[in-house]
């Protein structure tokens, strides 16, 4: 199997039941004017954390937020209406970074695979998790799978080597991107959960993934480390930037509201 393949070439149906869904939601809704946790900030009726499990129920079976202390009793009611038993959460005292948040949720996780989301992801389709779990679980020696996409101004780049390994990753909030044109990320990562945690403490410990200007550990500057070999990591390719928007800004917001609604 190539290591980046067209998402209208993907084939096969995941199994819900081998899948969490890693939610980090630590993030007030400040910058939107928005006086609670950004996950509940409401696009056209409803709220982030809704819009997110529209996409994740069909292919995940198991839901973890990674939430700040003070967001615990604003968000859990309504999280655990949708999900039940199937959710639990995981408190990020101080927001130390992706990689950190994500690590928080290693004593929760019993499914073999594992899909990270960021928690203002709301524009990406159904469609695309499901074809990136589903290209996931055919690789016996997967580590890792994402989507991508060629886009101007990338806020992520992937650089690759010559046989298209991802080598680095670089980050425009670190000053880092000198391309106009790059490979982003959507904000959402795909893992095989027995390679997830080992490789994001092992990069901790060596001080990879630390953000040159905030000090943070970000998962992202840790995706090479999970380049093992042929099949280890898969590129889904897309082709709507919509689906790499997070919800930051009142303008994300309006833009994420005008596609969501252009869908239904």
């Amino acid at each position: 199997m190539k290591s980046i393949i067209d998402i209208s070439q993907v084939t096969g149906t995941p199994q819900a039941k081998l899948w969490t869904a890693i939610i980090p939601a630590a993030g007030r809704g400040s910058r939107l004017g928005y006086d609670k946790p950004k996950i509940l900030y409401p696009l056209l009726g409803r709220t982030i954390l809704d819009w997110l499990l529209d996409a994740l129920i069909p292919v995940c079976d198991k839901f973890i937020l990674v939430l700040a202390p003070d967001g615990v009793d604003e968000v859990i009611p309504s999280f655990k209406k949708r999900v039940g038993a199937a959710g639990s959460w995981v408190v990020q005292e101080k927001p130390t970074g992706m990689g950190s948040a994500v690590l928080l949720s290693k004593s929760v996780v019993e499914t073999p695979y594992s899909m990270v989301i960021w928690g203002d992801q709301v524009t990406l389709r159904k469609e695309t998790l499901l074809a990136c779990a589903a290209i996931h679980e055919q690789r016996p020696n997967a580590t890792m799978t994402l989507p991508t996409i060629i886009k101007e101004n990338p806020y992520i780049h992937l650089e690759r080597d010559s046989n298209s390994q991802i080598k680095r990753v670089l980050q425009a909030r670190e000053n880092e991107i000198k391309v106009s044109h790059g490979e982003n990320d959507c904000g959402l990562f795909l893992f095989t959960t027995s390679s997830l945690f080992p490789t994001l403490e092992k990069a901790r410990a060596q001080g990879v993934g630390m953000g040159s200007q905030t000090s943070e550990f970000n998962l992202v500057q840790v995706l090479p480390k999970f380049e093992n070999g042929p099949g280890s990591v898969a590129t889904v390719r897309i082709h709507d930037p919509m689906e790499t928007l997070g919800v930051n800004s009142v303008e994300d917001a309006q833009l994420a509201e005008q596609e969501l609604a252009k869908r239904a």
